[in-house]
């Protein structure tokens, strides 16, 4: 029977004391097999590693815990001395954890003492962390024996297994390890019992079984990343937090728990309707870095001074900063932005901004300039990513966002105001070459956007921010037109349906131009022109949208809105053309009105007549083709025009001398022109 018990304890060796009464001989034929085997699978940083003896050699841990990445090290007939003889090749791996089950050998067959056995294994803890510190240790305790079947090799060795115990219990407190505490589960009336063990010291799947429901929290928490939201040194409950792929709520503590993910770049808060998080340089910091040393991610919020279920956004699309003489077109932008938003928080409405994405036309050093001119709005702005704000030439899409992600944090994340829920998404999907890209939402974003969503009840508002817009033209194109590739979004219907069970919004840029689509019932899409107009060459876009940015106005769920041009009051809405602007307009009057959608209703006074419906068309802007037309006054020679169809168009009356063309919006608002008629 010893024969039996030292043979399943070595799995195949023999266990020799060593010379000195503190070891023992751990150099035997199967070590060295086993050992050489192991390294031959390298350790990773994603990995958890159990470290042990034939107690652990024995265990099925990938397959106990099999989203936990975890690899067995242990070797039958290891001691604490062995272990630290093939650390080298397990810290050079960096793992997330190492799960020690280490002694019971030592203790069995050999006469050190617990004390001498304790100064080893801290020697081996020493090891781990000055070679592997982001690696956490987790102390297990010394499984107990059967004394019962009267080995001689037992007699009284569990006295000196629990005198250890209570060595490494004091130990882990001292160094802030966890201790795991198996050998009290396994006790009962002081031995390990028959169903526990086939041979005393070997466990059965009964064993096995509680042994894995001991370490369980702590191997699936291994690597986690932890942390609090608070608002003056109060837990926040029901808070959102991310690291980009998993999403979980806050105890009613304000503590939150994320799974180990070796992706991660950021843990982000989803800032609470009500909260707001630090901004700092014009940055709103609701980030952290991700940490992966078991550190605490701590998010501290501060309380509005007023309540924001009624509230408001302005969005802004392309400023596309090319050079330094912009900013001071930038600056006028600014201004406007901050008189409207000003007057709107004097009527009881807090504002804040949306950045729909490229800051900047590729020179990333402007975000800094660009921050410092968008604080004077004096309301806070949460920034898209654009595809002039990607960082070119990286070998692969998920290089891309370097630049926009050193300054603005995660491309993708959310946060919530008042009754609304937002989501800031990353569309732009670089292809690896030059400045290629296309719009496209890959699978990562859309789990994690579903996963942020299942915290949203349904019927609620959400508005999502992109670059690209989804809804190209207001149709799919069928079949699919590979030029509109970088021009809309190719998936747009898988982000669609998750927005099916919410009262959505998309706001979108891109195209410098204005489009307003309603996709489908509780599904519109605002796809905004340019700030910068037609790259800062001129006050207009090349479809005729002045300068400028949408905004919107929230009222518990229900979400108006309107286009205000920089430099003009908010009742500038249209333009009017007749022939003498573009002799494609002969016989007819054509106002453009930018803003429109389907619901809109135009029409003209001929004379202070009676009011005639204007009919809804395509055109070009005969002020944009007037200022667009000749190259050579341009800095960017590839600029031109572009046909739109936010157009509406008459007959005019011969000998007609004044029109009056009003339109009214899908809320009931009016806006006016006049044009006199030169003949």
């Amino acid at each position: 029977m010893k024969r039996l018990i030292l043979t399943l304890l070595s799995t195949a060796a023999a266990v020799t004391l060593a010379a000195q009464p503190d070891s023992l001989d751990y150099r035997g034929d199967y070590y060295f097999s086993k050992r050489s085997q192991q390294e031959s699978l390298p350790v990773r940083p994603h990995h958890t590693v159990m470290l042990g003896n034939s107690l652990t050699e024995r265990g099925a841990w990938a397959e106990y815990f099999p989203e936990a990445h975890v690899i067995n090290r242990g070797i039958g007939g290891d001691c604490v001395a062995g272990m630290a003889a093939r650390l080298d090749s397990i810290v050079a791996g960096r793992p997330r954890a190492i799960f020690l089950m280490a002694g019971v050998n030592d203790l069995i067959f050999s006469t050190i003492a617990p004390e001498a056995l304790l100064r080893q294994y801290e020697r081996l803890l020493d090891r781990i962390a000055a070679e592997s510190p982001a690696t956490q240790v987790f102390i297990q305790s010394p499984l107990p024996l059967d004394e019962a079947r009267n080995e001689p090799y037992f007699t009284g060795k569990n006295a000196r297994i629990e005198a250890f115990d209570r060595l490494l219990r004091r130990m882990a407190a001292r160094r802030g390890l966890k201790f795991i505490d198996i050998r009290s589960r396994m006790l009962r009336d002081g031995k390990l019992p028959a169903e526990y063990t086939v041979d005393g010291i070997h466990l059965t799947p009964a064993g096995y079984a509680v042994w894995v429901e001991a370490l369980r929290p702590y191997v699936t928490s291994a690597g986690a990343r932890i942390g609090t939201v608070t608002c003056a040194g109060r837990g926040l409950a029901g808070v959102v937090v991310s690291d980009g792929d998993n999403c979980a709520a806050t105890d009613s503590a304000g503590r939150f728990v994320l799974p180990a993910n070796d992706r991660a770049r950021f843990v982000f808060v989803s800032t609470p309707a009500g909260y707001a998080s630090p901004s700092e340089e014009g940055v709103v910091r609701h980030y952290l870095p991700a940490k992966s040393d078991g550190s605490s991610h701590d998010f501290r919020l501060r309380r509005k001074p007023s309540g924001e279920t009624r509230h408001g956004f302005v969005v802004v699309a392309d400023p596309q900063l090319f050079a330094r003489k912009e900013f001071r077109l930038l600056e006028r932008a600014a201004e406007d932005i901050r008189q409207t938003a000003a007057a709107a928080e004097r009527s009881g409405r807090p504002m804040h901004g949306i950045c729909a994405g490229d800051i900047t036309s590729g020179d990333h050093t402007f975000y800094t300039s660009y921050n410092e001119v968008m604080s004077a709005t004096g309301i806070e702005f949460r920034n898209a990513m654009g595809n002039h704000d990607m960082k070119l030439w990286g070998r692969s899409h998920e290089t891309s966002a370097a630049a926009f992600e050193a300054m603005y944090g995660p491309a993708y994340y959310s946060y919530n105001v008042g009754e609304v829920h937002y989501a800031v998404l990353n569309d732009n999907y670089y292809i690896g070459r030059d400045w290629y890209y296309i719009g496209y939402l890959e699978e990562r974003q859309l789990a994690w956007l579903e996963r942020d969503l299942s915290f949203v009840p349904a019927g609620t508002t959400v508005v999502v921010a992109l670059h690209i817009p989804t809804a190209f033209a207001g149709k799919d194109e069928k079949p699919f037109d590979y030029a509109q590739a970088e021009r809309s979004l190719c998936n747009h219907r898988a982000l669609h349906r998750l927005l099916e069970p919410y009262d959505a919004h998309i706001v979108s840029g891109h195209m410098h131009t204005t489009t307003n689509c309603p996709v489908r019932a509780g599904l519109y899409e605002h796809n905004v022109a340019a700030l910068s107009g037609a790259w800062w060459q001129g006050a207009i876009c090349t479809d005729g949208t002045p300068a400028g940015y949408a905004v919107f106005e929230v009222d518990g769920g229900e979400v108006s809105w309107y286009y205000k041009s920089v430099g003009h009051p908010r009742s500038f809405q249209l333009k009017i053309y007749d022939s003498k602007d573009d002799e494609a307009f002969a016989g007819r009057i054509v106002a453009n009105v930018w803003n429109c959608d389907p619901a809109w209703t135009v029409e003209m006074r001929a004379d202070g007549g009676r009011p005639v419906w204007m009919e809804r068309t395509t055109a070009v802007d005969p002020q944009a083709r007037r200022l667009y037309a000749d190259a050579s006054k341009l800095d960017h020679k590839w600029i031109t025009v572009t046909q739109s169809d936010h157009y509406y168009a008459a007959p005019l009356p011969a000998g007609t001398r004044r029109v009056e063309v009003t339109a009214r919006d899908r809320f009931g608002n009016t806006y006016r022109a006049e044009k006199r008629i030169n003949r």
